[in-house]
Formats: C-alpha cells, sequence, structure tokens
C-alpha cells in the first residue's frame, strides 16, 4: 500500500514523491512451497523405504527393529523440518520498507543489510546471476551511503517490488549475465551466497556433509 499527500496537483520530484510514500513488501514462499508440495509423494514413499529398509536389514546388515523404522523416517523429515523453520524464520522477519524517505531491506535473521536515505541511493541493476535460468533477474540496489544489497524478486511479493521500483524510480541498467567473481567486482562489496562463488569447495563440503549425515543415521539405532 503506498500512501500519497494531498495537494499540489502538479507532478512531485520523484525524490520527494518517494520520502512521502510508505510501502512494505513481504516475502513470498510460494516458490518453496510449491516445490516441497511438487516432491511431498516421493519424499514420503523415500521416508518409508529407508524406514523399512534400517527395519529389517538388508543383505549382511541386520535390521534394528521399531527404532531403526522411527530414525529412517525422521532421517527424511528433519531436513524438511528445517527448511521449514527457515522459510518461517524469513516469512516472520524479512521485508523491504520504504518509509520517511528510508528504505530498509531485513533479512530472515532480522539484520537490516540495507538502512539508506532515499536521496543516497543511485540505482537499480538488473542481472543474470548462475543457477538462475536464462529468464530470472536478480536486482542490485545501490546506494552512496552503503554497500550494495542483492534482491531475488522471486522470494518477493511481485505487486510489493512493483509498487516499490515505482515510488523509487531508480535509474535502470541491465548488467546482463554475470559470473560471482564479476559480479563481486562490478559492485564492491555486494554480499554474494559463498557456496555459489566456492562452488568446488563447497559441493564437496556437500557430498562430506551428507555422508557423514547417512553414516550417522545407519549406525544411530545400534547405539542407542
Amino acid at each position: 500500500m503506498t500512501l500519497r499527500p494531498s495537494g499540489d496537483p502538479s507532478s512531485p520530484d520523484p525524490a520527494d514523491e518517494a520520502e512521502l510514500s510508505w510501502v512494505s513488501v513481504r516475502p513470498d514462499n510460494g516458490p518453496s512451497k510449491a516445490l516441497l508440495l511438487k516432491g511431498a509423494p516421493l519424499i514420503a514413499v523415500g521416508a518409508l523405504r529407508i524406514g523399512l529398509m534400517m527395519a529389517r536389514g538388508r543383505g549382511t546388515s541386520a535390521g534394528s527393529g521399531v527404532t531403526g523404522l522411527v530414525i529412517g523416517i525422521l532421517a527424511v523429515v528433519f531436513p524438511l523440518l528445517w527448511v521449514g523453520v527457515l522459510n518461517g524464520l524469513r516469512w516472520a522477519h524479512a521485508g523491504i520498507r520504504l518509509e520517511d524517505g528510508v528504505l530498509t531491506v531485513s533479512d530472515r535473521w532480522n539484520r537490516k543489510v540495507l538502512h539508506a536515505p532515499v536521496s543516497s541511493l543511485t540505482g537499480r541493476h538488473t542481472v543474470k546471476a548462475p543457477f538462475d535460468g536464462p529468464h530470472k533477474n536478480r536486482i542490485v540496489i545501490t546506494s552512496r551511503s552503503h554497500r550494495p544489497v542483492l534482491v531475488d524478486p522471486r522470494f518477493w511479493d511481485a505487486e510489493g517490488l512493483r509498487e516499490l521500483w515505482r515510488d523509487l524510480r531508480l535509474p535502470v541498467q541491465d548488467h546482463g549475465f554475470l559470473t560471482w567473481p564479476l559480479l563481486q567486482k562490478r559492485f564492491p562489496g555486494i554480499p554474494t551466497p559463498w557456496r555459489h562463488v566456492h562452488l568446488v569447495v563447497s559441493t564437496l563440503l556437500i557430498v562430506l556433509g551428507c555422508i557423514a549425515y547417512v553414516a550417522l543415521i545407519v549406525n544411530l539405532p545400534f547405539l542407542l
């Protein structure tokens, strides 16, 4: 929602209009929910199969009965709960707010990653980042008083973002496809996902973490 003052019918200066506007953009967890809903049947079947395999055993490996069944199911449920918690934190804390001439962007941990006067904003830049697909754009907001901020429009209310961009009226520049290192070079100080910038190391850590997690789950029933 945007509140505009009554009075002079002439066209206001963009900066003055932004200072008198109030816009609040809420997170959109729809993409994550849709992905979980689509995968729910496969996830349920997979959890049941893992639980039954741990309960009955396989080959020369002995089963662990009901304990293995419960732990096998929980092994699949736990990561889903973690995703749900992260989405809940984002819904509770994250937001983009334009109020009293100040633009504030908060993340899921309730940290203000941007808190700058509208008068200090210098532009809105569209970029295509790796892993997003050929038709997905991310937005970079630049400011004279704050480091650049990267916004993924897929996870924000679309109507709210359109209203925000309309009220800010920042100059727009399209940079096309940028790798993460090139994005950091083009916008010094911009926060970028560590796992994407260090793809090889992060992939290796994920693989090792999955192996350790599976080993823990398989042996946990016999340790209890």
